[in-house]
């Protein structure tokens, strides 16, 4: 097994926790902090530059789960109006 499928198990894992109506807030504040975090290194190093540009395919199923959630969390919005 990969990083990248370690990385994707271990970020599943962690979602499992949480209640699926609030797993993506949680997907959000992840990408909101790593986002912010790697602007924060990218201004004291340059080197960090370069670890961003590696791990970018690893932020990918991060969105996709984020948007899919996003997406089940409306769907539950609704069904809680039409009843």
């Amino acid at each position: 097994m990969g990083f990248y499928d370690f990385f994707v198990n271990t970020y599943n894992q962690f979602l499992a926790i949480f209640p699926a109506p609030l797993q993506w807030v949680i997907t959000l504040l992840v990408v909101v902090g790593l986002v912010v975090g790697f602007i924060n290194l990218i201004r004291t190093n340059a080197l960090f530059l370069i670890v961003v540009v590696l791990l970018l395919p690893a932020f990918i199923p991060i969105f996709q789960r984020f948007f899919a959630d996003l997406y089940n969390f409306f769907l539950y919005l609704l069904s809680l109006l039409q009843t």
